[in-house]
This record gives C-alpha cells, sequence and structure tokens, in this order.
C-alpha cells in the first residue's frame, strides 16, 4: 500500500488534530458552563447532567456505528457535514431556554461529533506510514487537553462576562474554520495521490509483542480488547464526571464564585497535556497497553482517595492538586486506549471500527456519569460522587493489573 511523503502526512496529521480540537470545544463547552446554566434555568444538578448524558448517549452508540461504517465514508465531505452540523447545534443551544430542548439539540450534538473520531484514525491509518505513526498518536493525544482547555477557558470569560450563550457562538465559529481547514487539507492530500506524490512503507507495523503461536496471538489480543474496553469504561466515567461536576462541586462545597470554579477546572486540562507526553514516554518502556493502564489506574485511585480522605478539611488548593493528577492519569490512559491500540493493532483489526468501538465504550461511562453523578450529589451528597470515583479507580487497576499477571504467568 503507498502512503504519503513525510509533508503531506505531516499536514494530514496537522488536519486531524484540528478537526477534533474543534470538536471538543463544540461538545464541552456545556459542560464548562454548566454551572451557570443550571442557575440561570433553575433547575436540579440531575436535570442539567441530563443534557450531557444525552450527548454521551448518541455520541457512544454513533461511534459504534460509524466505527462499523466508516470504511464506506469519504472523509473529506463527512467530515465536513459533521462539522457543520455541530456547528448548527451550537448556535441553536442558547435560543432554547429549555433544558429539554438543549437535551434534544446535543443528542443530535453528539450524533454528528460521533461521525469524526473512528474516521479520523482510519484516515490515518490509511495514509501515514509506520515510521510517523507515533508522531500522529502523539499529536492526537493533545486534542483532548488542548481542546477541553480552550472550551473551559473561553467559557470561563463568557461566564465572567455574564454572557455565557457566548460560549456557543464561539464554538461555531471554530467548527466552521475547522470544516473549512480540512477541506483545504484533503484537497492537498487527494492531490498528493493524484499526482504519485507517495511512498512505499519501508518500516514494519509496529504492535505490542506477542509470544507463542499466531492462535495465542489472536487470543491474547482479544483478551486485551476485553479488558481495555471495561477500563474504556472506566476512564470515560472518572474523566468526563470530574470535568463535569468539579466546577459545581466547587461551586456547592468550597463557595467558590462560578466563573473561578471554571477557571479552576481548566488547569484540569491544562496539566493533562503532561499526562499524554508521560504516557508515551513509559509506552516507549513497557510496550504494554494493559500494564500501562494498570500503573495509570493505581496512581488514580491512590489520588482519588486522597480526595475523599482530605475533602473534609475544605482546602480548594489540596482539593485541586489531587484533581489536577487524577486529570492527568485519565488523558494518559485515554490516550493509550483510543490511540495507541488502535493504531498499534491495526495489523489485526480495521483501526477506525476499533478507535469507534473503544470511544464507544468510553462514552458509556460518560453517559453514565452524566446522570448518575448528579443524582448522587443531589441525593446523598458529594461525599458518595467521590466514593464512586475512588472505587471505579480501583476497580479497573486491579483488573489491568491481574490481566498483566496472569499473561506473564502463562507466557513463563
Amino acid at each position: 500500500m503507498k502512503y504519503l511523503t513525510k509533508k503531506h502526512a505531516a499536514l494530514l496529521i496537522f488536519g486531524c488534530w484540528f478537526v477534533y480540537v474543534a470538536a471538543y470545544v463544540g461538545r464541552l463547552n456545556y459542560s464548562a458552563s454548566m454551572v451557570k446554566i443550571i442557575a440561570e434555568l433553575e433547575i436540579t444538578n440531575d436535570k442539567g447532567g441530563l443534557v450531557y448524558s444525552c450527548f454521551a448517549l448518541s455520541y457512544g452508540i454513533g461511534q459504534l456505528v460509524n466505527g462499523l461504517l466508516c470504511r464506506y465514508y469519504n472523509p473529506k465531505y463527512v467530515i465536513t457535514a459533521a462539522l457543520g452540523i455541530s456547528a448548527t447545534v451550537n448556535l441553536l443551544m442558547p435560543l432554547s431556554g429549555d433544558y429539554r430542548v438543549m437535551a434534544a439539540l446535543w443528542l443530535l450534538n453528539g450524533i454528528a461529533q460521533s461521525m469524526l473520531y473512528s474516521l479520523i484514525i482510519r484516515t490515518i491509518s490509511r495514509n501515514v506510514k509506520s515510521g510517523s505513526i507515533s508522531r500522529a498518536i502523539y499529536a492526537m493525544s493533545t486534542t483532548v487537553a488542548i481542546g477541553t482547555a480552550l472550551a473551559y477557558g473561553i467559557s470561563a470569560l463568557c461566564v465572567a462576562l455574564d454572557c455565557w450563550p457566548l460560549t456557543f457562538f464561539v464554538a461555531a465559529a471554530f467548527l466552521l474554520l475547522a470544516g473549512g481547514v480540512w477541506i483545504f487539507v484533503m484537497t492537498q492530500v487527494e492531490r498528493a495521490r493524484a499526482g504519485g506524490a507517495l511512498e512505499e512503507d519501508d518500516t514494519p507495523v509496529r504492535s505490542v509483542p506477542e509470544s507463542g503461536t499466531p492462535v495465542r496471538k489472536s487470543r491474547a489480543f482479544l483478551w486485551a480488547l476485553v479488558l481495555i474496553g471495561a477500563t474504556a469504561i472506566a476512564n470515560g466515567f472518572i474523566k468526563d464526571g470530574v470535568n463535569n461536576w468539579l466546577p459545581k462541586l466547587l461551586h456547592d462545597e468550597f463557595g467558590v464564585a462560578d466563573s473561578l470554579s471554571i477557571i479552576l477546572t481548566l488547569l484540569l486540562p491544562v496539566f493533562s497535556v503532561f499526562g499524554a507526553v508521560f504516557a508515551r514516554r513509559v509506552y516507549l518502556k513497557l510496550q504494554n497497553h494493559l500494564r500501562i493502564n494498570g500503573i495509570f489506574y493505581t496512581t488514580a485511585f491512590v489520588l482519588a482517595l486522597g480526595v475523599y480522605l482530605f475533602y473534609p478539611m475544605r482546602s480548594t488548593l489540596l482539593t485541586m492538586g489531587f484533581f489536577i493528577g487524577l486529570a492527568c492519569m485519565m488523558a494518559a490512559i485515554n490516550n493509550v486506549i483510543t490511540s495507541m491500540f488502535p493504531l498499534d493493532n491495526r495489523d489485526k483489526m480495521d483501526s477506525g471500527l476499533l478507535a469507534g468501538l473503544l470511544d464507544t465504550l468510553c462514552y458509556v461511562g460518560s453517559t453514565a456519569a452524566g446522570t448518575l453523578l448528579g443524582v448522587l450529589s443531589q441525593s446523598w451528597g458529594w461525599d458518595s460522587v467521590l466514593i464512586t470515583l475512588t472505587v471505579l479507580a480501583g476497580v479497573a487497576a486491579l483488573l489491568s493489573i491481574s490481566f498483566s499477571f496472569i499473561r506473564k504467568r502463562e507466557k513463563g
């Protein structure tokens, strides 16, 4: 199979990166502004959480469907259309004035944005040589942190100006800009392919080393996929649970003003970039997805336990320190699950389908977190939320570490 030259591959990676950063701005702006929206609409936490849960539900189901179908899509037009629909939804959100209408709109936003990730990963897989895949993995790993930081930064500014609807208008403009950038990038890629500016892949596809017969290799991959999938649910629950509800926690329990609570939450994605970098460094040493996740989830368990134990002190600084560390671990794990694992195993399974499947499972967790944590905080207080996050991180750590230990014994 022929691949793009280094120059055109770099342009494609940038285009994919920019599109997915814009997508995060156009999906997390509601979560970032949720404290202000809940107060202005005079609704309860569970109703406010329902809006994001609708997005997570449709996005998760859509990821699975689009993961199966993305091989039939033209990425130039499908991704552009998805960005256009998401931009339109963002324009309509502030005009609704009712959480039920917002929930319906955000459901549509989830459907549109679910067309993006699996198709992006498949486009990278089919155009970028194996030697440049690690660069693509690293670039895509930063999209979550940078997109989240932009979403929360824009929302904090708009809330401070007492104009939260502006958050959605800015996101719509960003999404439309991304659509224009994507058309330009894909036009250049098409010209490169038509003009024969292609290269052979002189580097073998690098996948996580396995030992034994091909049957054992296949069985090991399936077991790894099942365990990675299970920990993906925990990752989505903890990652989006913290991002979505930390501003509300800081407002309710620490007396932090709306705009300041969003600004403090902005620190999570800013420092999460280091989690993505750390994940890459650890991966280059261990090259074992589950073992890496076991290390990160164990650290996450300790940090979540620290939040719970020191929570009665009501120290904003200490609480933020623990949550920043937890966000770094979730960013690192998300990178392993949705980028490293699909691209490393593209010789075993279509990378678009694999990325779509695993991202679907992440959003199963996100869907549960959106509503469940709102209900828990409303009915039993924030202590119950912290206990839930701690237990889930501990279970995910045990699953990852146990599987790595069992595989080690089998190989021995």
